[in-house]
């Protein structure tokens, strides 16, 4: 069996078979909100684990991990990219293999194409960088700290405010949260600006919730400063 999963949330239009054209070391589950079961028949040739269901990608993700937690448990590192990410397969084999090296807690690929925050832009001649920031779009976490954080899956719609929150939860270690810049995935997507789909506009959502969860945060843990390179 092998160590490590990918677990994404896919439409039509997904990028995942560039994930797995190369020998990957990971397994592969896709959950798919889209309604052509056609193209969940022509998924399912490429892995077994394909599900279809209706929703937001993390309600979809922990209603799979809780329906799915025997299967889960048997993996050290779980990563959870949007189906918009071109990545190749020894880049992800990298990754999962990087961040069971540095006994990483929660980490990402560093980020080309479509880019919300300037700190995952990869640095040259980096290996990694330890942060208190990983977004939301690919986050690779431990099964610990998957296990730990999924209950936050729920909390708002949209998934905003939740790479300021997860940092917070997990007591900004030095050395457990880190962007990985010598692994480079291409966000091919530019970021959605229509959120009327959501019954709660993202960013006061996002403000409710982490007064809620994380009253006491404080204005520099949102600012993503870079801690350490290696």
């Amino acid at each position: 069996m092998k160590k490590y999963l990918v677990i994404s949330t896919v439409g039509d239009e997904s990028l995942h078979s560039e994930w797995i054209q190369d020998n990957p070391i990971f397994d592969l589950v896709l959950i798919y909100y889209g309604s052509n079961e056609n193209i969940a028949k022509m998924y399912s040739k490429q892995t077994p684990h394909v599900y279809m269901a209706k929703g937001e990608k993390y309600h979809l993700l922990k209603s799979f991990i809780l329906s799915s937690f025997e299967f889960i448990s048997q993996y050290s590192y779980i990563w959870l990219p949007d189906n918009d990410v071109s990545i190749s397969t020894e880049k992800i084999n990298r990754l999962f293999q990087i961040a069971d090296t540095y006994n990483l807690s929660i980490c990402q690929p560093s980020m080309e194409g479509y880019v919300s925050h300037a700190i995952t832009i990869p640095l040259s001649n980096t290996l990694l960088r330890y942060t208190n920031f990983v977004e939301i779009l690919a986050p690779l976490m431990d099964l610990k700290t998957l296990l730990y954080l999924k209950d936050t899956f729920d909390e708002n719609y949209s998934g905003w405010g939740y790479d300021s929150l997860w940092p917070y939860m997990l007591n900004y270690p030095k050395d457990k949260i880190a962007i990985i810049d010598s692994v480079v995935m291409t966000h091919t997507k530019p970021i959605g600006n229509d959120y009327s789909r959501f019954p709660i506009p993202p960013n006061v959502e996002s403000e409710e919730m982490l007064s809620r969860l994380a009253p006491d945060l404080i204005p520099e843990q949102k600012e993503y400063n870079k801690i350490n390179l290696k």
